[in-house]
């Protein structure tokens, strides 16, 4: 597997296409935002993010707030609003790279096929495992984010952009709001990779990234113009017409698809927003394909 690959694998990348931030409504006090304080809950509180981390976390979190209240179109409103609400509310969990242990931690190491997690996987509720010394090597030196779960782990310096952070907890969560963990895998014990569907999950996490970035200029056609070299650089060696009707390569169909999933239409390539009443009801073993 492809090293490079294996450090984007769900890794907290931000569209390239970046909004400006919005104007104060009027009437509204901007300092309201500014000195609000944003719940979230640790995806380890033996390890809990350190004050620098919370903060840019913090600032993110205003950021969505801000989009959620002040953004021109229904639909980035809604990405920011209920991204914001998944967080508050502990539907998603937020941790450190560093701190993240137990099955968590192992699956990092498994997509690095090193040799610490060669053997069985500790339990789902095993709070202590962390490899070895080349694991926590490996992924301080290549991993920036990743997914499992409900839970979220991310590396954050001092040079980390909030407005971008905020593009990739919209990223991110829609991630976990299709479970993309359990659609990643052809062998999800061996992390073997199923192309086809890998590539439509990071497709339309990319393409929320984009109706969120951007406003009104924001369509399928344009959203699949940001999204679709963005999800090849992954390298998924996936063909559209083993999973798009008619046997279409064409990737604005496939987007139009998942943005028609938003207006009552068919969902099989799963939801943009990650609204409560299609949330994932557990986060259990994925089911046998």
């Amino acid at each position: 597997m492809d090293r490079a690959w294996i450090a984007a694998l769900f890794a907290t990348l931000a569209c390239a296409c970046s909004a400006a931030e919005e104007a104060p409504a009027a009437g509204e006090d901007e300092d309201e935002l500014k000195h609000r304080t944003y719940a979230y809950v640790d995806a380890n509180p033996d390890v809990p993010l350190r004050a620098p981390a919370r903060e840019k976390i913090q600032s993110a979190l205003a950021k969505l707030d801000r989009v959620a209240k002040r953004g021109e179109t229904p639909l980035r409103r809604a990405l920011a609003a209920e991204t914001l609400a998944r967080v508050e509310s502990g539907d998603v969990q937020l941790g450190s790279i560093a701190g993240a242990r137990g099955i968590d931690r192992w699956h990092m190491c498994k997509d690095y096929s090193l040799a610490a997690c060669a053997g069985a996987p500790p339990s789902a509720d095993d709070r202590t495992w962390r490899g070895d010394a080349e694991v926590e090597r490996t992924l301080d030196r290549d991993l920036a984010g990743y997914m499992w779960g409900n839970r979220l782990y991310f590396t954050l310096h001092s040079s980390t952009d909030p407005v971008e952070l905020a593009a990739t907890l919209v990223h991110e969560i829609n991630h976990v709001s299709n479970r993309s963990e359990c659609h990643y895998y052809r062998n999800i014990d061996t992390h073997e990779v199923e192309p086809d569907l890998a590539f439509v999950e990071e497709y339309r996490a990319f393409l929320s990234e984009c109706y969120f970035t951007h406003d009104t200029t924001a369509s399928p056609e344009a959203c699949s113009a940001a999204a679709f070299p963005s999800t090849t650089s992954y390298g998924f060696a996936a063909d559209l017409a083993r999973v798009l009707p008619g046997g279409s390569r064409d990737p604005v169909v496939l987007a139009k698809l998942i943005a028609a999933s938003e207006e009552g239409g068919d969902a099989r390539f799963g939801h943009l927003v990650p609204r409560k009443p299609s949330w994932p009801a557990s986060f259990g073993a994925c089911a046998a394909r």
